[in-house]
C-alpha cells in the first residue's frame, strides 16, 4: 500500500473497512486481513455494487480432482499470496483506500492498496485471468507449465501430474520458472514420488523434515477440500464434527450447521450425505403447535432428535475412511467407465 500525502476531493475515493482473521492451524500465514468492499459508503452504495464479478474461466473443482486421480504421479503447489502479486491500474487505486495507523498514538492516515484486494467482487477473476495471460505469454517457452496453469489450477492451488517421473520433474521446473517470470512464487510443494521434490528448499515444501525425520506419523496435504496422504497416496477426510450441544434443545439451526461442514467435492460420501439431506428434507416439513413451519431455533420433536443423534454419533467414523488417489493401474492398455444407478422413494443416485 502507498500513503496518500494529500487527500484531494477531486479524486473519487472509497474507504474499505478491514479486520484480521487468525488461523492458528496455518503453516504459513496465521493472520490474514479481510477487506469489506460490500460495506455501504456514505452514498448508500458499496464498491462491490459498482463492480462486475467477471466470467468463470477456470475448470470446475470436481473436474480438476477427477483428472488428478488418473495420473500415476501427482504434483501439488499453491501460489503464495497470489492476489497481492498483481498490480491494479493506478487510476483505480483510490477506490481501494483504507485508514491506518501504526501506533494507537498516531492519527489515522489514508493509504491506497496497490494490488488486487481479496474482498472485492472481481478479485478472483482478475487473479485467474492474470495467470491465464501469463500462460499465453510464456507458453512457447514453458509448454507443460502453460497447459497445467490453464487446466489444473483452481484459484491459487495447482493440482497436476503425469505418469512418468522425469516428465513430472520437468513439469515442476517449468511451473516454477514460468510463475517466477510473472512474479508469482510457488510453495507448499508435495508429491507422492519423493524424487519429484528433490532440490526444492525445505521451507517451500508442504511436508517438512526435521533433521531427516518427519515428526508427523501420518503426513498429509490439504488440497481442495480433501486431505491427501502422500506416503500412501490416499485421500482421507478430516471433519471437525461439532459436539452436540442439547442444553437448549436440538434445533433446526444446530442440525443444519453440522450438515454444512460435510464438504465432499467428489461425491465419495454420497450415501452418507444423502442421509443428511433426507433429514434436512424432514426438517423443512416440520410444523409447530400453530401449524406453521418450524423456525430455526424451535426444538425439534423427540423422534427427529433421536434420528439425528444416531446419525451424529457415527459421523466421526468418516475420518477413518481411506480412498486410493489413483484409479488407473500403471501402463493401462484399456480404460473403461462403468455406471450404475438406482432410486427409492426417498432418494436416487448414480455411481461411476
Amino acid at each position: 500500500m502507498r500513503k496518500v500525502e494529500k487527500v484531494s476531493g477531486e479524486v473519487q475515493r472509497c474507504y474499505l473497512p478491514h479486520h484480521p482473521v487468525v488461523k492458528e492451524a496455518s503453516t504459513t500465514t496465521k493472520l490474514r486481513v479481510v477487506f469489506d468492499a460490500s460495506c455501504k459508503t456514505s452514498t448508500g452504495v458499496s464498491l462491490n455494487d459498482g463492480l462486475l464479478v467477471g466470467p468463470v474461466i477456470q475448470e470446475d473443482l470436481r473436474s480438476i480432482i477427477i483428472r488428478c486421480r488418473t495420473k500415476q504421479i501427482m504434483l501439488v503447489a499453491d501460489v503464495e499470496k497470489m492476489f497481492r502479486q498483481i498490480n491494479v491500474c493506478p487510476k483505480d487505486k483510490s477506490l481501494q483506500s483504507i485508514l491506518w495507523r501504526f501506533s494507537p498514538d498516531d492519527e489515522p492516515e489514508t493509504y491506497e492498496l496497490g494490488t488486487v484486494t481479496y474482498g472485492t467482487k472481481p478479485a478472483p477473476f482478475l487473479a485467474t485471468r492474470t495467470l491465464k495471460q501469463l500462460a499465453m505469454d510464456e507458453g512457447s517457452r514453458f509448454p507443460l507449465a502453460a497447459r497445467a496453469v490453464c487446466e489444473d489450477v483452481y484459484m491459487d492451488d495447482i493440482i497436476t501430474g503425469t505418469d512418468e517421473v522425469m516428465s513430472v520433474i520437468e513439469l515442476r521446473i517449468q511451473l516454477d520458472n514460468m510463475m517466477n517470470s510473472g512474479g508469482f512464487h510457488l510453495r507448499k510443494w508435495a508429491s507422492n514420488h519423493p524424487m519429484v521434490l528433490e532440490g526444492i528448499a525445505e521451507d517451500s515444501l508442504a511436508i517438512r523434515d526435521v533433521e531427516g525425520i518427519n515428526l508427523d506419523p501420518d503426513p498429509s496435504v490439504k488440497t481442495l477440500g480433501l486431505t491427501w496422504m502422500t506416503n500412501t497416496d490416499t485421500f482421507r477426510f478430516q471433519f471437525n464434527i461439532p459436539i452436540l450441544d442439547t442444553s437448549t434443545g436440538l434445533s433446526k439451526r444446530k442440525i443444519l450447521s453440522v450438515i454444512a461442514t460435510l464438504f465432499d467435492p467428489l461425491g465419495l460420501l454420497g450415501a452418507v450425505i444423502t442421509r443428511a439431506k433426507i433429514i434436512m428434507q424432514l426438517l423443512w416439513m416440520l410444523k409447530d403447535e400453530n401449524d406453521e413451519n418450524l423456525n430455526w431455533d424451535h426444538p425439534v420433536p423427540s423422534t427427529v432428535g433421536e434420528t439425528w443423534r444416531c446419525y451424529h454419533r457415527q459421523l466421526p467414523l468418516l475420518n477413518e475412511i481411506r480412498i486410493e488417489r489413483c484409479v488407473i493401474i500403471p501402463d493401462a492398455i484399456l480404460v473403461e467407465i462403468h455406471c450404475s444407478s438406482d432410486a427409492s422413494e426417498k432418494a436416487y443416485g448414480a455411481c461411476v
